[in-house]
């Protein structure tokens, strides 16, 4: 199937692993010219090593936090300058942190997280899918093509409560109402914006929270897993691939029906009917 990438240019935030990475292969492998960013030097180095290999020439990367508008206009500059302006913009940065040790707003229920927890959630997860569209729509309405796309959880429709997730439950939320209302704002610009909720991946961030879980549970992280996927008719954890096929549909030229929408990929998890 042809999807009419015709050579766009992507930017693919949290590119170096993970979902983004997958969704950054997949896009060159189709012929676009992609810039991934990333905060981790060294992990964007690797991501940028693979990939060129695969695609030489049509890849770039920008070390920068993308919770930061200053550095997320950097992003775009540099991917303008590189490749052209942006076709694409895919936002894909994590929300909260595991490892209590670590900075930044901390998984908990109600009483656990400070005030100070849902203000950088908050700036992570909303902020950061608002200055990229804000850095790209100005090319893409000149252009009158554009697709952008932000990485959510499947907890913006349906918040969990077996989890310690109240803080993607409260953000989450906002964020996919955000994207549903710039998809009618920009429909007439030939822009489409669609939110993918996630749900079980199987990344690096998702073996490191089921580990963690299992240490505050007192129990084996396989079991975790196991009760993690019971819920679920397809009884297994996602791929970043998987996550990758829809979100390049979707930012093809053949998905230009498709906006303002949130798409959930959770091994049939999600009850809603619509």
């Amino acid at each position: 199937m042809n999807w009419q990438f015709d050579g766009r240019v992507a930017i693919v935030s949290g590119g170096s692993k993970g979902i983004g990475f997958a969704i950054a292969r997949l896009l060159l492998a189709e012929g676009c010219r992609v810039t991934i960013a990333s905060r981790t030097q060294q992990a964007l180095d690797a991501a940028l090593e693979a990939l060129e290999a695969e695609a030489p020439g049509r890849v770039g990367a920008t070390a920068a936090d993308m919770t930061a508008d200053d550095q997320v206009r950097r992003v775009a500059a540099e991917a303008r300058e590189r490749f052209g302006p942006a076709d694409i913009a895919v936002s894909n940065v994590s929300g909260h942190v595991i490892d209590k040790t670590a900075a930044g707003p901390h998984a908990g229920y109600f009483m656990d997280v400070p005030p100070e927890g849902y203000r950088q959630e908050f700036e992570q997860l909303f902020m950061s899918a608002w200055s990229l569209a804000r850095a790209v729509i100005p090319d893409m309405k000149a252009r009158g093509f554009g697709r952008i796309l932000n990485i959510g959880s499947g907890v913006a429709r349906e918040p969990t409560w077996e989890l310690p997730h109240i803080l993607p439950n409260a953000v989450r939320p906002a964020v996919a109402g955000l994207y549903r209302t710039l998809a009618l704002e920009l429909a007439p610009f030939g822009i489409t914006v669609n939110n993918i909720l996630t749900g079980s991946i199987a990344t690096d961030r998702n073996v490191a929270y089921t580990s963690w879980l299992a240490q505050e549970r007192g129990v084996d992280r396989e079991q975790v897993v196991k009760d993690m996927h019971r819920t679920q008719p397809i009884c297994r954890a996602g791929t970043p691939e998987e996550m990758a096929a829809l979100a390049g549909f979707l930012c093809s030229g053949v998905a230009g029906q498709i906006s303002g929408q949130s798409i959930p990929v959770s091994g049939g998890r999600a009850r809603h009917i619509y």
